[in-house]
């Protein structure tokens, strides 16, 4: 780091003035609070998938116990596809939101969103092609769910010096 006032390089990344001509300056790393808004955005996204998740295995399960005598409900099989994935996924954003809180392993914490964020789009996708048109709350849960998954990612990913470096074990 050079002074901003004489340009000498200041070689105590402590000292909180230049040693050769004197002009004070702020050593410390400035905080965005970036990834507290990420943290909070991520929690909330894993939340909801965990909802959306536990919906799917709920209606998929009731439509076997209530439909399987009368029709063929290998259709409901996509609301199990989505409530298990969604349900993982919100394990990951959770842990990544906590992470994030704690300014700690980005990589986990990026990860965890980016699964909630798939997750949000493979429930589009298995709506979509299982063709169940009864879900409106679901898709619009889900779309909240990616904005708040996006937005947490880009978060993360601009506050991404603020993170402690992890050596590995």
């Amino acid at each position: 780091m050079n002074c901003a006032e004489c340009g000498k390089e200041i070689l105590d990344e402590k000292s909180s003035f230049c040693a050769y001509c004197g002009t004070a300056f702020d050593s410390k790393t400035k905080s965005t609070d970036l990834t507290t808004g990420a943290g909070i955005l991520a929690t909330i996204a894993g939340t909801f998938s965990g909802g959306i998740g536990t919906i799917g295995i709920v209606t998929y399960q009731s439509a076997i116990v209530n439909y399987s005598s009368l029709y063929d409900t290998s259709i409901y099989i996509g609301f199990l596809f989505l409530g298990v994935f969604a349900l993982i996924a919100a394990v990951f954003g959770v842990a990544g939101g906590m992470l994030a809180l704690a300014k700690k392993r980005f990589k986990i914490t990026f990860t965890g969103m980016l699964l909630v964020l798939a997750s949000a789009i493979f429930t589009f996708a298995i709506i979509e092609w299982y063709q169940y048109g009864y879900t409106d709350v679901i898709m619009l849960a889900e779309l909240s769910i990616a904005v708040f998954a996006i937005t947490s990612a880009v978060l993360v990913f601009k506050s991404k010096k603020e993170f402690t470096q992890q050596k590995p074990l």
